[in-house]
């Protein structure tokens, strides 16, 4: 018996380490708690039960985001070089702060002789080995001989990480961006997203005020969050943990807030649509994954979940 029960003991603690902590009931979406500003909503996801003491077991929590890394000159930024130049598509890093950096898709890194986003969410340990990132070009035209001093550069809107991360593909992030001068009446010969990303901020920072305030005045415990806009879902983005949430959170917002259009106007769409959404993002694992092939992804680590982003059509 007491070998029967210690194996029964065992399976047990290997199911509950195992058990996927993205996806109902782990988390539950607040549709009766929305916070909405003009034409943007934002619905709070947040953990339930056991969820973030069992994720806790899972991820690590010395995290930095390379934000404060690269703000705090604790990591060092650099392209490889070749005979006829640097790989776009690479950047390397080495950590010197002493505690993890969480690096997200969709963050911009600016100089070098191109300016990067970030295509992958990882954790860059903090070791004296270089580690490789996996980077877009977001400056078309330029090509300097003196690269500039590596800087952090902020996130990109949610269209143009919705084609990093369902495209991967360098000419459709190129077409894009000069769709968006397009668009904007803006006339470029290099294409510097970054030209266009200065823009967005001045646009309309009481979005940010707003939600940025509503955050600080509210527990931290949050998943993340679902934003929608007019009769359209925007992007839902989660997390395995608050303390990443609340990370990346500033972040987050603005990609949500320099993804509105014109077009856009106080969120009338049918709550059924949302929930339709939500039920095939957090429904099951197996949901998840079919849904996350059409519409986002999941970055893992060690096989788990440590993030997910899901965009709408």
């Amino acid at each position: 018996m007491g070998k029967t029960l210690c194996k029964v003991v065992v399976l047990l603690l290997i199911v509950i380490s195992t058990k996927a902590q993205l996806v109902f009931p782990d988390v539950y979406v607040q549709y009766d708690s929305v916070w909405t500003y003009k034409n943007l909503q934002l619905i709070p996801i947040k953990f339930i039960g056991n969820a973030v003491t069992e994720n806790r077991k899972l991820f690590p929590q010395n995290i930095i985001t390379l934000q404060q890394a690269m703000q705090s000159n604790k990591v060092a930024v650099k392209e490889i070089k070749f005979e006829k130049g640097a790989d776009v598509s690479v950047l390397v890093i080495k950590n010197n702060s002493g505690k993890n950096i969480l690096l997200n898709a969709g963050e911009l890194i600016a100089g070098g002789k191109q300016d990067r986003v970030v295509a992958e969410t990882k954790i860059i340990q903090s070791q004296t080995d270089e580690q490789y990132i996996t980077v877009f070009c977001v400056e078309k035209g330029r090509w300097d001989d003196k690269p500039k001093p590596f800087v952090y550069g902020g996130s990109a809107d949610i269209n143009l990480r919705k084609k990093i991360d369902t495209d991967k593909h360098q000419q459709q992030i190129w077409k894009h961006i000069e769709q968006q001068f397009t668009d904007g009446n803006e006339k470029s010969e290099t294409y510097p997203y970054m030209q266009l990303k200065k823009k967005m901020e001045k646009t309309d920072t009481a979005y940010m005020n707003y939600f940025i305030t509503k955050y600080q005045q509210s527990d931290s415990s949050f998943a993340g969050f679902m934003a929608i806009t007019g009769n359209r879902i925007i992007a839902c983005e989660v997390f395995a943990l608050p303390q990443y949430t609340q990370l990346f959170y500033k972040e987050m917002v603005s990609s949500f807030v320099y993804s509105l259009t014109k077009n856009d106007g106080i969120v009338s769409i049918n709550l059924q649509s949302v929930k339709n959404f939500t039920n095939n993002l957090f429904g099951s694992e197996e949901m998840q994954k079919q849904f996350l092939q059409l519409h986002g992804k999941a970055d893992k680590l060690n096989n788990k979940t440590i993030h997910l982003i899901a965009y709408g059509d």
